[in-house]
């Protein structure tokens, strides 16, 4: 037989033979084994640990920050590498204040995700559905592990990965031989594609989310934020919005550092410095300051004009500013309507009808309590207060939602408890909004 110089003599010491081989493969198999379960189970773990930290500092910032936060810190890698019981001191240093204030602000969708200023997703997924993701991809790794880190699918895994997923060459006479008394053969060559193997299947870390990086910038523009930018001296702001709102009853602050407007104008000032933040940095110079404050003041209140009185008077009917004694000692800007105008977009949208304002005299309580006087107006329904109460909700800050309350007709009231209270008093009371 053409094999027989190969399978003879036993006797004569080749079974002592096929062990000194079989001892050798072992020995192989044995180093490469090792090799890749000190490799690989040191690396499974320390990433297991990486993502459970990243859960476990989301749930921190969560907690204390918000979701909508905890998903932006998620996002831009500010969870990773970093102790749970510092993480939230981490994550306050490196967004800045004005970013978490409007992060907190958005609002979420069914699935968690936030909505940007625009109400589109802010991101692609939230970091319950990442993590998720990668606990299912390292348990998938850990599983490779566990079934290919043995002797045994050395010689199986290389086979695979040699022929690219086919069938092997059947093998020769010589090679069933070797097989038949030493074992599956164990080269250099089998090792090193044992170990690609290894490397394709477990050998790239599972990320939830990216390595930490600094916020960027179309994030903050995303949700609405933009840096604060020095708008100059308080006194040449004060200067700009008197021209703007033609105010004539003003006075210079006695230390001159600013102007003292007169009560009822302080929330439309403080709405415009505040809202002027917005279009700074289109009048600044290449230094960062504000060069053109007249302007800058003018186009901060067009946002006023444009989004808040300009729709309220497209409500009514003889929309306009009360110039009367007893509204010049007011507080806040006193306005007064005749009519309510039910063929205004307002009024369509939220199906409002006369039954939802109801002609009644009302009484007003001005500066003291001996000052009172009596105009005709309105008793909203709950409904037609519902509909202004989410048209303030809807404005992005305080000073906007003070204005907002500021500039309805004064002349409406609703019913509490079965007594009358102003429609002012009652979204005051309703937003937290102080009175000068």
């Amino acid at each position: 037989m053409a094999l027989s110089g190969f399978l003879v003599p036993f006797a004569s010491g080749a079974l002592i033979k096929r062990q000194e081989i079989a001892d050798e493969y072992d020995d192989t198999a044995g180093e490469i084994i090792d090799a890749a379960s000190a490799k690989y189970n040191e690396k499974l773990s320390l990433n297991n640990k990486a993502i459970e930290l990243q859960n476990a500092n989301y749930a921190a910032v969560e907690n204390a920050l918000g979701t909508t936060v905890a998903e932006a810190a998620a996002k831009n890698g500010f969870l990773n590498n970093v102790d749970t019981n510092k993480v939230v001191n981490y994550v306050t240093d490196s967004m800045s204040p004005g970013l978490i204030d409007s992060l907190k602000k958005l609002k979420l969708t069914d699935k968690n995700i936030p909505l940007d200023k625009n109400g589109k997703n802010l991101f692609d997924s939230v970091f319950k559905d990442d993590y998720n993701r990668a606990t299912t991809k390292l348990g998938n790794q850990k599983d490779w592990a566990s079934k290919n880190l043995n002797k045994g699918a050395i010689k199986n895994v290389s086979d695979l990965y040699l022929s690219g997923g086919e069938e092997l060459p059947a093998p020769t006479g010589i090679e069933k031989a070797q097989k038949f008394l030493f074992g599956d053969r164990i080269t250099n060559e089998t090792g090193a594609t044992f170990n690609l193997a290894a490397e394709e299947a477990i050998g790239s870390n599972v990320d939830v989310q990216p390595n930490a990086v600094m916020a960027s910038s179309s994030l903050a523009e995303r949700v609405g934020y933009r840096p604060a930018v020095d708008l100059g001296s308080i006194l040449n702001q004060d200067r700009a919005i008197a021209g703007i709102l033609n105010a004539d009853d003003i006075k210079l602050a006695p230390d001159g550092s600013g102007i003292i407007f007169p009560a009822r104008f302080n929330n439309h000032v403080l709405a415009i410095k505040d809202n002027a933040q917005k279009y700074a940095m289109e009048y600044t110079d290449a230094d960062g300051k504000t060069v053109d404050i007249a302007n800058l003041m003018l186009r901060s209140n067009q946002d006023i004009e444009n989004n808040i009185i300009s729709p309220i008077s497209k409500s009514f009917i003889g929309y306009k500013i009360d110039t009367s004694q007893f509204a010049k000692n007011m507080s806040f800007r006193v306005m007064s309507a005749t009519d309510i105008d039910f063929s205004s977009d307002f009024m369509k949208d939220n199906s409002l009808t006369e039954k939802d304002f109801i002609k009644a005299s009302q009484t007003r309580q001005g500066i003291s309590k001996t000052d009172t006087d009596i105009v005709d107006g309105f008793t909203l329904t709950t409904k037609a207060a519902d509909a202004f109460e989410e048209e303030i909700k809807m404005q992005e800050s305080t000073q906007l939602r003070a204005v907002y309350i500021d500039y309805l007709p004064d002349n409406m009231q609703i019913l509490v408890a079965g007594q009358a209270m102003p429609i002012k008093t009652y979204y005051r009371r309703l937003f937290g909004i102080a009175r000068f």
